[in-house]
Order: C-alpha cells, then structure tokens, then sequence
C-alpha cells in the first residue's frame, strides 16, 4: 500500500511529538449579555436627549428651490384618440386597403395542381374494412392459434423470491432490540 502512496505513509509514521505546543486566543469574542444591554440602554438615553424630530422643527423651508414638473411622455386624451380616429377613417375612405387587390394581376399566376398524397378514407371504405375484419374472424378465429400451441415447447423454470418476509419471531426480536435501545 506504500508503494501506492507515499504521503498516506508518511501521515502514518508522522511524529506527533515534533509539534510545537500553541494555545488559541479567540480574537474577536462575541459580546455577552451584560454589553448588549449596556448598549440598549445607552440608544435609549442618547434618543431621549436628541429627539430626530427636534431637528426636522429647526428645518426652513425658504432654502429650498422651486421646481417644477415636466411630463415627458404624456397619456393622450380622449380629444387625441378621437381625433387620430377619424383620420384613419379618412385615409381609409381616401385609399382602400383593397387597392393592391384590384390592381392585382392573375396572368403572373402560375398554374399549381393538388395532389393529396395521405387522403383520408371515406365512410364507405371504413364500413367494408369492418366488415372483411368481421368475416375474417367468422372464418379463421383468432383462438385457433391458441388451441395449436405446443405446450411441450416451454422451458421449466423456478421461481425464486428475492424479498423475503420476516418470520413473526424475527420481527418480535427487532421490536424487544428496539424498546431495548431506547
């Protein structure tokens, strides 16, 4: 296993002797109770003399600038809205939508035929596959097959249980083990 690795042998055969003995000085001690309560108590006092309202009281408003408020997007009125209604409205009166339609010509058009290459079956071809399917069981039933199977072709197996129940003594043991533990 050395021979494999070298630092795991040498953590085994380390000297614990060689170590110099230190001691742990905790550099930033969590404060206890007695210092927070202490500071609770001096915010209290220090709020109790200076009030932050006291400095709001002294505050003038005459310092301040006057300023003033400019929307740079405005909603539209309804005044706007109806308005640019009424000029889509006119525009369309003026120019139909339909004007690149009636100026359309066909002669570009090329001449395209359909061919359906999955159609889907028509009623009557659905029934009469119905009814071939219908007489082919009349005449060759599907249990034929069954009845002219070769049992002797089998091959014997056995089952084996893999997840096995506790026997009754088992599971008493496992409850007197546990009220045992506890």
């Amino acid at each position: 296993m050395s021979a494999k690795c070298p630092i795991k042998q040498e953590v085994v055969d380390f000297n614990k002797g060689q170590l110099k003995r230190t001691e742990t000085a905790e550099k930033n001690p969590l404060p206890t109770t007695k210092v927070i309560d202490d500071e609770k108590i001096a915010i209290e006092e220090k709020c109790a003399k200076l009030p932050l309202n006291k400095e709001l009281e002294g505050f003038k408003k005459d310092h301040l600038k006057k300023a003033e408020m400019k929307e740079k997007n405005p909603l539209p009125t309804t005044d706007v809205i109806d308005d640019e209604k009424i000029a889509i409205e006119e525009k369309c009166a003026k120019e139909p939508l339909n004007k690149e339609l009636e100026s359309f010509k066909k002669d570009n058009l090329k001449k395209a035929e359909m061919k359906e290459k999955n159609p889907l079956p028509t009623t009557e071809v659905i029934d009469a596959e119905k009814v071939a399917i219908e007489e082919k069981t009349v005449k060759e039933p599907l249990n034929e097959e069954v009845g002219s199977f070769n049992k002797q072709q089998l091959k014997k197996t056995t089952t084996k249980e893999k997840n096995i129940r506790p026997t009754a003594a088992e599971v008493e043991a496992e409850k007197k083990a546990l009220k045992g533990g506890k």
